[in-house]
């Protein structure tokens, strides 16, 4: 039998992550214990059976303490992550809700948080997941972290230790986060004013830790799957999807007083290099709405959102599905699913390049040089929206 210190670490680790936070409340806490019992000489710990009750009370209470600061996760952690980018189009304007408040956007983009760009490997991950869970229908049964590591202990588990190597450190630190809080309260309890202070503000050092560690745990399990991936791909893995839509796109609105203001785009550029594109969006005098590539096993209201942002640089949720088209006559023209949005957003210092931007009421848009498809596409969209406000006011 082979001894690997590795894994012998993260054990020691996750074991103390347990027994110390226990350990540091039941000793501080001794001889509170034993006031209250009426134990005027406090507990002897130099018996061996005292040893034993301290150890076991102490792995007891860490358990406890254990549980408890998994909610870290859903209260603290998480919240968190979906401030960022990506969570605002998965978890929030694809599902219709509206964006985070901005200081929080703009927390989470701070260097020593998430940073600039934190959701590129997820979004990929996202991507392979759905792929490989299609076939089951079971793309929403698994998150991308806990799929990401099932993948790792078959393919990988050498990174899977990596990735339980910043786990262990998350923990540990998440637990002692908790330990600060209980012992601050005790202390306020027993009018120990200096001690309750200095235990809530070591909390915030102790925070750092655990996010970066978690952050960097589910950051290493992406990269080690988006490379196992890699290095498997070929041209097969990119199989039409079954419903045969190839982009998605949004008829974005604004309000302005009483009257909707359509958001419309001149067209890339570079839209020749789209291939099957090439004629139709080879006049660039006209304006069209935002739309883009569905990524390989991507939600199409994901990928209306994204492109959106992407294009355009405003944040957009979506109302309404409007109708699955294709961009011309042809059998072989891409088919696009179209989504009525509604603007929550503007872009501020947004580079314009190639694509400029404008805003128009409904009458006057119709009249620019659109293609048939955008003006069927305004005409459904007004009479939508004239729809949601004659509900309104009935």
């Amino acid at each position: 039998m082979n001894f690997e210190p590795q894994k012998f670490f993260i054990g020691l680790v996750d074991f103390f992550s347990i027994l110390m936070p226990g350990a540091m409340l039941t000793y501080l806490d001794k001889d509170w214990i034993a006031m209250k019992l009426s134990l005027e000489s406090g507990f002897s710990l130099d018996s061996v059976e005292m040893g034993f009750v301290f150890f076991v009370v102490s792995y007891l209470l860490g358990h406890f303490i254990f549980l408890v600061s998994s909610l870290l996760d859903e209260v603290i952690y998480n919240p968190l992550r979906d401030c960022t980018d990506w969570g605002q189009i998965d978890k929030r304007l694809a599902k219709g809700e509206h964006l985070s408040a901005r200081w929080k956007r703009l927390l989470v983009k701070k260097k020593w948080l998430f940073g600039k760009d934190p959701d590129n490997a997820v979004m990929q991950v996202q991507c392979i997941k759905a792929r490989a869970l299609k076939g089951l229908g079971a793309e929403s049964a698994i998150n991308a972290f806990h799929w990401c590591k099932a993948r790792l202990i078959k393919d990988l588990p050498e990174g899977l230790l990596v990735v339980q190597h910043f786990e262990a450190a998350s923990k540990f630190f998440r637990s002692f986060v908790v330990v600060l809080g209980i012992l601050a309260l005790f202390y306020f309890s027993q009018d120990n004013w200096i001690a309750a202070t200095l235990c809530m503000v070591g909390i915030v050092p102790a925070m750092w830790p655990y996010i970066n560690q978690r952050f960097k745990a589910t950051q290493q399990a992406y990269w080690f799957v988006i490379t196992l991936k890699a290095l498997k791909t070929s041209s097969s893995d990119r199989i039409p999807r079954s419903d045969g839509l190839t982009h998605a796109g949004g008829v974005v609105y604004r309000r302005k007083g009483d009257i909707e203001e359509y958001l419309l785009v001149h067209p890339s550029s570079d839209g020749k290099q789209w291939g099957f594109l090439k004629n139709f969006l080879s006049d660039q005098t006209k304006l069209v709405l935002p739309k883009g590539h569905i990524e390989p096993g991507e939600n199409p209201r994901v990928t209306a959102v994204r492109e959106v942002r992407d294009e355009t640089g405003h944040w957009a949720r979506i109302t309404h599905w409007l109708e699955d088209s294709r961009l011309g006559n042809k059998a072989s023209a891409p088919m696009v699913r179209w989504f009525l949005m509604e603007l929550e957003e503007e872009a501020k210092d947004w580079p314009e390049e190639n694509r400029q931007r404008r805003w128009l009421p409904f009458t006057k848009a119709m009249q620019q040089d659109l293609y048939p498809e955008t003006q069927s596409l305004l005409i459904a969209a007004e009479q939508k929206i004239k729809t949601k406000k004659a509900q309104a006011e009935s």
